[in-house]
């Protein structure tokens, strides 16, 4: 299904224009992105206005083109573009722009203002078919990849100098709808209300020791930023951390499993969406004391007691939750089987009364605690899906993606 051309209107484009013979159609995309109502800014390189001039894409957008990093009077214009933009379009994009973009090589208008964006990134790549298979393009393209930058083309077709061969520029049409299909994806929580959990409890002993976990909060913060990412209004509740809390998060930090009870019930008749990554302690001692225990006196007798399951609490009490809205829970496993980890996955999910739940092996060094990557399975209704290993970033990206999927369905409109 082609995208709504409407929601153009009113967007706020920055069109990068790097050195490639491919520049001179993308006047056609600033003039088609213009005509739709979006509001094109256009930065070029030095050796893109070797094929176009500047003028062209002052004359198809009717505002000034930027090309350089210093001027003579005190705005920064890197940072104003960046902030100021909705949607990114890198076009077309040469291998040597592709080089800086992953190694964040900061050396001109484009390249400091492609470190200051935060807006999502359509590239549509352009060179020699050489260029392009060559191995440090292709580890370049990886990497912006795994930083959510989105790709449309190259394609096979001409190139420059006779050749033929995967490197063509995508034509115009499809940069612009490639576009407006990434700004539809970047809204689509637009309006909805996500609550995250994030980080491990401490359940005190006495005024000094508790009861603790190796969470770190990562795969929380990460599952925040991602849905702060596509339009939704985030609360983040999470346990003791260093960790900096995504700009626009709504965050609360508590400390123990009866405190995290109470926050994530105070928002949850509003929320959309809950996803409980934190690390609760399942276990709390009987009884607590106010100040410090004496080593001298010796090894206190320390009796644990169940703490709330926030999990089972919000999934076997519904009424407590909005209607139809989608309740996510994480498992912690020692258990590296991606079968056996499903396994547990659905286990849990039946228990808990949840419509989606993440198992991650915590036994392997890349994965869980501590890392920036995780190997986890998703287990829903329709089965179990085997993500490997993967980033923290890139797995908070695909859960989104599967709530949105069940968002949809719930409310009756097909995915």
């Amino acid at each position: 299904m082609s995208p709504d051309r409407s929601q153009a209107q009113g967007l706020r484009v920055l069109l990068c224009v790097t050195g490639g013979i491919a520049a001179y159609k993308v006047v056609h995309v600033a003039r088609e992105l213009t005509q739709l109502g979006a509001d094109v800014r256009v930065v070029m390189t030095r050796s893109a206005q070797r094929f176009v001039g500047p003028q062209t894409f002052a004359g198809v957008t009717g505002n000034v083109v930027l090309t350089q990093l210093f001027g003579t009077g005190p705005d920064a214009p890197h940072v104003e573009l960046a902030r100021g933009a909705d949607l990114v379009i890198v076009a077309p994009a040469t291998a040597n722009a592709l080089s800086k973009m992953a190694l964040g090589i900061a050396d001109d208008l484009f390249t400091n203002t492609m470190l200051m964006v935060r807006s999502p990134i359509l590239v549509a790549p352009a060179m020699h078919t050489e260029m392009w298979t060559h191995e440090a393009t292709q580890e370049h393209v990886v990497t912006l990849k795994e930083r959510r930058l989105t790709f449309v083309g190259p394609e096979r077709g001409a190139l420059m100098s006779g050749d033929e061969g995967p490197g063509r520029m995508s034509e115009p049409p499809d940069i612009v709808e490639s576009a407006l299909e990434l700004v539809a994806h970047s809204r689509d929580l637009l309006g909805k209300r996500v609550v995250v959990t994030a980080g491990g409890t401490r359940e005190h002993i006495d005024s000094v020791r508790f009861i603790g976990n190796r969470s770190s909060g990562l795969m929380g913060f990460e599952i925040a930023r991602a849905a702060l990412s596509r339009g939704a209004k985030v609360s983040l509740i999470s346990g003791k951390t260093v960790l900096e809390p995504p700009p626009g998060a709504d965050f609360t930090e508590v400390e123990t499993a009866e405190e995290m009870y109470d926050a994530v019930m105070e928002v949850a008749p509003d929320a959309d969406v809950i996803v409980k990554s934190a690390a609760v302690a399942d276990f709390k001692p009987e009884t607590e004391v106010n100040f410090k225990l004496k080593k001298a006196e010796g090894p206190p007798p320390v009796t644990l007691v169940p703490t709330v399951d926030i999990l089972a609490e919000l999934g076997s009490h519904p009424e407590r939750r909005k209607a139809n809205g989608i309740l996510v829970g994480f498992a912690a496993e020692t258990q590296p089987d991606p079968q056996k980890l499903g396994e547990l996955a659905q286990q849990k999910r039946d228990q808990k009364h949840a419509d989606l739940i993440v198992a991650n092996d915590v036994s392997s060094p890349d994965s869980g605690f501590d890392v920036r990557t995780n190997r986890a399975v998703l287990g829903d209704e329709l089965g179990i899906t085997d993500l490997g290993l993967v980033t923290k970033k890139g797995l908070a990206h695909g859960l989104i993606d599967e709530v949105v999927e069940l968002l949809e369905k719930r409310n009756g409109r097909a995915p």
